[in-house]
């Protein structure tokens, strides 16, 4: 049945229809939501229409039609897009100057639900022997060993910049960290938010005789909770709040990018920017990023780099970027540690100034 759909497809005027819905949607990357945010929907169709001209190519040579052209355009338009998604590097983790866990730990609870938390995941982290730990959706509480998270890693050897947000309904403290086993020469805020956890942080690092600085950033999330749409009724309400959901949270994200595209551009030292994106690499905010800085995965990962644990498990969502001045020479997402919706992404960087 789907090879007859493909055959059906391969026509002029069809082909020529996905032909410009494709370098379409390939430009939507380049407009800002706030200026058309339809683009920010139309961006969500281009792995898949990178698969249909991979498919369409396929069918034409097998059929030995001649409107190959339309789907080589495609697809040759459509380059730096595979580019981001799939990469292929030479495995190694050798020569490095230092190491970055960066995970997103769910405020350490047990998978579906935020009742429990999860000394599993607790002790994981604090014994990993990551130099530079990056945490989103960080918690601690100081009453309770087992969840006292910040003395433990200080019990490691670990400097800290933590920041929490208030909340009067818990006693636990919740938001970001930084922890290293670097001395933080200076520390502070691209933007922070008092009732959410949507902030950014940075801290100085010295190592050896070079001053580094790491961002540690959460950008805002999608509202998106997936089982909300599990149940068909009211299907038409689910649609417009999912569209609505998706506008919104672009347009903030692209407001959050610009405030930290301003702080970076006074960074005085080589930097690495690493955290929480929600934002895939068919984004506008992804491009806008690339165009100034390298992305470890593109340069020192395998593979596709999926970062979410849930449903949606074919998202890459989790991102290190990094200035000049620095090298990423490995880079991976680690499966191993499956409590949380998210998985840990590790890098490891030289520095070459």
């Amino acid at each position: 049945m789907f090879i007859k759909i493909l055959r059906f497809l391969v026509k002029y005027w069809y082909l020529t229809l996905i032909t410009g819905i494709s370098i379409s949607c390939y430009l939507s990357v380049l407009i800002p939501p706030h200026k058309f945010w339809p683009a920010v929907l139309t961006s969500y169709a281009i792995p898949i229409l990178l698969i249909l001209n991979i498919l369409l190519l396929i069918v034409i040579v097998v059929n030995k039609r001649k409107l190959v052209v339309f789907p080589l355009i495609c697809l040759i338009f459509g380059t730096p897009f595979f580019l981001i998604t799939i990469s292929y590097n030479r495995d190694s983790t050798s020569g490095y100057d230092l190491s970055i866990l960066s995970f997103n730990t769910r405020y350490f609870r047990k998978p579906l639900g935020y009742d429990e938390f999860s000394p599993e995941m607790i002790q994981w982290v604090v014994k990993d022997s990551s130099k530079i730990k990056c945490i989103q959706e960080f918690c601690t509480n100081s009453n309770y060993p087992v969840v006292d998270v910040s003395s433990r890693m200080k019990n490691e050897g670990y400097n800290e910049f933590v920041y929490t947000i208030k909340n009067q309904y818990s006693e636990n403290r919740s938001g970001l960290a930084i922890f290293t086993k670097y001395e933080i020469l200076d520390s502070g805020f691209v933007w922070k938010e008092l009732y959410n956890i949507n902030s950014a942080l940075f801290v100085d690092l010295k190592i050896k005789e070079d001053t580094i600085r790491i961002y540690n950033v959460h950008l805002a999330s999608m509202g998106i909770n997936v089982d909300e749409y599990k149940n068909p009724h009211r299907y038409e309400s689910k649609v417009r709040s999912l569209i609505s959901k998706l506008k919104i949270g672009a347009e903030m994200r692209a407001n959050q990018i610009y405030t930290l595209l301003n702080h970076t551009s006074n960074c005085p030292y080589p930097f690495i920017i690493c955290g929480d994106f929600n934002d895939t690499p068919y984004s506008y905010n992804y491009f806008k990023l690339k165009r100034y800085f390298f992305n470890a995965f593109e340069k020192a990962g395998n593979g596709f780099g999926f970062s979410l644990n849930s449903i949606l498990f074919f998202l890459r969502i989790d991102h290190h970027f990094y200035s000049t001045g620095i090298e990423a020479v490995h880079f991976r997402v680690d499966r191993s540690m499956k409590i949380s919706d998210h998985f840990p992404t590790r890098g490891m960087y030289r520095i070459t100034k």
